[in-house]
């Protein structure tokens, strides 16, 4: 996974794009030109870079959020190494969970170090609270995942699920904040549209092992939560 996504940073950090638009709203960010110029300016400013981009994330943009995760990777292999219940995999998802979800406003100091501590804590509340996880299931419906997965657990809601299509999941999933827009994207293309993870890599300008991850984490919180999606469809 972390090599994967060096790989992707490498063909990222000369993008352009959203850059320019950055620098006009966030002078720190001034003579930046690429995603690299932004990620090696953090070094310099770590609180006023890491927070403009931030602010960008909140606003919609994965590019943003993508540089800070790649700002942070270092701690991210760190802290797994020193945990024996959870694994790297386990605190990127943590990671880029808190990225998408940090309250800048409340908390516009020490930014990289309540990154850190944000995802230590989640990635440990998770491993505590964990249920068996469905692992990637290529070809293999959507309701299929869960169903099996609330066997597992013992629950009563396979019959309801069943019937609800993949659409209808995703769309409850979203109004209950369960999973955000790009997580719901990012199921309607596999799950909905059938995408293998490769095609589905094109289309969200990812790596396949970053899809896989992330529908992974996904459909086992859409599993965990069977019972208010059954009820909200």
């Amino acid at each position: 996974m972390v090599g994967d996504l060096n790989r992707e940073w490498a063909c990222l950090s000369e993008e352009e794009d959203e850059v320019t638009a950055w620098v006009v709203r966030h002078p720190v960010l001034a003579g930046c030109r690429t995603l690299g110029d932004v990620l090696a300016s953090v070094g310099r400013a770590p609180d006023p870079v890491l927070g403009a981009l931030i602010q960008e994330s909140a606003a919609g943009s994965l590019a943003a959020a993508r540089t800070v995760l790649q700002a942070m990777l270092g701690k991210v292999i760190l802290m797994s190494h020193g945990d024996a219940g959870a694994g790297v995999d386990d605190y990127l998802a943590a990671m880029w969970e808190r990225i998408r979800t940090y309250p800048i406003d409340r908390r516009p100091a020490h930014i990289a170090a309540n990154l850190a501590l944000d995802t230590r804590k989640l990635a440990r509340r998770e491993q505590r609270g964990a249920t068996v996880a469905s692992p990637w299931p290529p070809g293999t419906g959507f309701a299929d995942v869960v169903d099996r997965q609330w066997v597992r657990d013992g629950a009563d809601h396979n019959r309801d699920i069943a019937m609800l299509t993949v659409g209808d999941v995703i769309r409850a999933a979203l109004e209950l904040e369960l999973i955000d827009d790009d997580a719901g994207s990012l199921l309607s293309s596999v799950y909905g549209s059938g995408l293998t993870s490769g095609e589905a890599a094109s289309r969200h300008r990812l790596t396949p092992t970053t899809v896989r991850w992330r529908c992974s984490r996904a459909v086992r919180v859409l599993a965990d939560h069977s019972a208010e999606l059954a009820g909200t469809a």
